[in-house]
């Protein structure tokens, strides 16, 4: 019998389930978020996302600076100002803008 039971499983079904958690209640977003960034923080500083970020899950670091709170493709300027979560079932079917086609990835 393989053991699957490897960090990879590990790490990927604990993301799978803090993700699912903050679908479901916006409460364990604000939970996570000071620890999920500092640890984000860490791993780039110790080049984990790449030599110069380009891989850092928040947005590509030679693009710009990004952390949890400021999002490439959630929290980029599109022209039709920034997003809300009332507005974007106007705007947004499947991940592109109405108002520019610009592709984004937009609460619901």
């Amino acid at each position: 019998m393989a053991d699957n039971k490897n960090a990879q499983t590990r790490v990927a079904t604990v993301l799978h389930r803090m993700s699912e958690m903050v679908a479901e209640d916006a409460r364990y977003a604000e939970l996570f978020a000071h620890d999920l960034s500092t640890m984000l923080d860490t791993i780039q500083a110790n080049k984990g996302f790449g030599e110069k970020g380009e891989y850092d899950p928040r947005g590509n670091a030679t693009q710009g600076s990004f952390s949890l709170n400021h999002i490439e493709g959630v929290d980029d300027a599109c022209p039709h100002g920034n997003p809300t979560t009332h507005d974007c079932e106007l705007r947004i079917q499947h991940g592109v803008c109405a108002g520019c086609g610009r592709q984004a990835v937009y609460p619901k």
